[in-house]
């Protein structure tokens, strides 16, 4: 078989090698045994590989369709702390107290994975589900293996941020889609530069959608929360939650890549709210789509942008100061007329295209009302009101109308051949209407050109203007800013009790100046503050948490500790406590996670074989006889 020559790291053909050339997965790697084994065949299908991620709802592997022979991304339902694997098999093993939870939870994966396959056909923009099946005492999820990167690396590629226009052209597309989830009735609550990838494309497609559980604090599952994304009310589970709470996500995603700086966490907000807006760090964002972004991360969810409809409404159509709408009910031609010109890329645009409330979520989503629309039936019965009009009734140019224009014609042909002739037998001799129709197209075409050459010139001034580099981490921007500008920057530290070590404060070009090739651009970098805060921990993986105090310049210990109730790599104590000022050149703090090791059963231990000592044989014992004893015989 073709798949036993097949990387289990990559799905890419291998040969014989045991190391594979293209990704370095070595054959037999040891597997960590709560996940499925490389080499398992599910479903009589499925090729599964290496695990790549994990969460409180399930982990996910690359696998291999063997029906169609190509590379899928198979997820596995697993909720953490409601099940064990069955030790050396695929097979889930549910705690029986936490039967009725396990399957009321995988009943609503179920149903996620099956109203977005029905989105299948309505974009491309999305991983919908290609399959799903029961096995093993549990549920599975196939879908689209992704060629790509994540918004983030993406990023990193681009100088760690894309300006208005490039954003404005790149997310139409994704903004329709997300308003199709939303019709559905499906709520994504963990939109992230994480979580959408761009395709070698240069498409945009959202993915990994999860139960509501999953991103939503003090829930049953260990949450998977995206801090600086995640609105305030999946920090609660007592608050409500709706297509705002994208909003939120979609607006921080916006501000992250217009500014280069990712937002301070919903749950820091809520404490001590000092977000700059996206204008303040770059001023080339327009001022409407600043204030717009703004206010679809308000703190308060009902003050919030309620849809995808308006935020779009509001970002592309700038409209009035202080101008709200729930759904738009007037049409504007331009606007309709764009939207039927160019429905996939620009539905977004079409004010009839979505609706106030959400579907029913178990309806099907092709019944929305696209293809059932009776818009043209409306302009026939359109009432005029008042305005009389009478066929019968015309005037002497309409009379008159139809006689002119067939004149016209007919002179313009006589002149067409006058001007052949003259052609023919004045020996290229020119004439006046020539002249004029040769120069109404030059002038034409030139200001064709001319329009382009505005264009492409705008557009390169626009590239060459610098941008905004306070905020951002220099390190993270250095390489791909000066590759992109072809300059050199040059640093220089400071201490900064404003900005955490590493962040870029100053900078000595002004944004929107011109940049010209090899210029030196110099710019302060912050050394940090002696003195910081200790950051709060609840739900954060220990990585996360230590890169933060990183950028903060806290020093620390980590110290781990043993708990089967709780997730790995969680930090469940900081010492000194959260919120309090240390002094970081002499104060350090204690970062303690959970690091619960492997269960494994050790093999049963069999009682050693006693072997007895060889026994000495007793020495034969002297035959007793009744014989009498022969008395000897004194002769007389």
């Amino acid at each position: 078989m073709a798949e036993n020559k097949l990387c289990m790291g990559c799905m890419e053909y291998k040969g014989a090698s045991r190391t594979c050339p293209k990704c370095g997965y070595v054959e037999n790697t040891p597997h960590n045994p709560v996940f499925i084994a490389p080499g398992t065949i599910l479903h009589e299908r499925y090729l599964v590989g290496k695990q790549l991620s994990e969460n409180g709802q399930g982990a996910t592997y690359i696998a291999y369709d063997t029906a169609v022979s190509c590379k899928v991304l198979l997820n596995e339902y697993m909720p953490d702390g409601l099940c064990v694997r069955v030790k050396g098999k695929p097979t889930i093993s549910v705690n029986y107290n936490n039967l009725a939870q396990y399957k009321a939870l995988m009943a609503e994966y179920t149903e996620l994975n099956k109203s977005l396959a029905k989105l299948r056909s309505l974009s491309s923009h999305l991983t919908p589900a290609l399959d799903i099946f029961a096995e093993n005492n549990t549920t599975y999820s196939v879908y689209e293996y992704i060629e790509g990167i994540n918004l983030v690396d993406y990023l990193k590629e681009n100088a760690g941020e894309l300006s208005w226009s490039e954003v404005s052209a790149m997310f139409p597309p994704l903004f329709t889609t997300l308003s199709l989830v939303h019709n559905a009735g499906v709520i994504h609550r963990g939109i992230s530069p994480e979580t959408i990838y761009v395709t070698e494309k240069g498409e945009l497609k959202l993915t990994d959608f999860c139960i509501s559980g999953l991103r939503t604090n003090s829930s049953e599952l260990v949450s998977e929360i995206y801090h600086g994304y995640a609105a305030p009310e999946q920090y609660s589970a007592a608050s409500r939650q709706g297509t705002w709470t994208d909003v939120y996500a979609i607006c921080a995603v916006l501000y992250r890549i217009l500014t280069g700086s990712k937002p301070d966490p919903a749950s820091s907000r809520v404490k001590y709210d000092n977000l700059y807006t996206p204008q303040e760090l770059n001023s080339n964002i327009p001022k409407h789509v600043s204030d717009v972004i703004m206010e679809g991360m308000n703190l308060v969810g009902e003050d919030r942008i309620q849809t995808i409809t308006e935020l779009v409404t509001r970002l592309f159509d700038q409209p009035a100061a202080g101008f709200k709408t729930q759904t738009l009910e007037i049409s504007r031609s331009g606007i309709m007329k764009s939207s039927q010109a160019n429905m996939e890329e620009n539905q977004f645009m079409d004010n009839s295209y979505y609706d106030n409330g959400y579907a029913d979520p178990y309806a099907d989503p092709y019944d929305n009302g696209y293809n059932n629309y009776d818009g043209y039936d409306d302009y026939d019965n359109y009432d005029d009101g008042d305005i009389e009009t009478d066929e019968d009734e015309t005037t002497a140019f309409d009379k008159l109308k139809v006689p002119i224009v067939i004149g016209i014609l007919l002179v313009a042909i006589v002149i067409v051949i006058i001007v052949i002739l003259v052609k023919l037998f004045a020996g290229g001799e020119e004439v006046s209407n020539i002249r004029e129709t040769t120069s109404m197209a030059s002038s034409s075409s030139m200001v064709e050109q001319i329009e382009e050459t505005t264009e492409t010139t705008e557009e390169t001034e626009e590239a060459n203007k610098m941008p905004s580099l306070i905020g951002k981490k220099y390190d993270d921007i250095k390489e791909s800013f000066e590759e992109k500008y072809g300059v050199t920057l040059e640093a220089s530290y400071e201490e900064n009790d404003e900005y955490p070590k590493d962040i870029i404060f100053w900078q000595d070009l002004e944004i929107g100046q011109h940049i010209e090739e090899g210029m030196k651009i110099k710019v302060k970098i912050s050394e940090g503050s002696p003195k910081a805060t200790v950051p709060e921990f609840e739900n954060w993986q220990l990585k996360d948490y230590l890169a933060m105090c990183d950028e903060r310049g806290i020093k620390y210990t980590t110290v781990s500790e043993i708990d089967f109730t709780k997730q790995n790599g969680i930090v469940v104590n900081v010492s000194p406590g959260p919120g309090e000022e240390i002094d970081t050149e002499t104060v350090s703090i204690t970062v303690s996670y959970i690091d619960n090791p492997e269960e494994t059963t050790a093999p049963p231990t069999e009682a050693p074989e006693v072997v007895e000592p060889p026994q000495e044989e007793e020495p034969p014992a002297e035959e007793v006889t009744d014989a009498p004893v022969e008395e000897d015989v004194v002769a007389e």
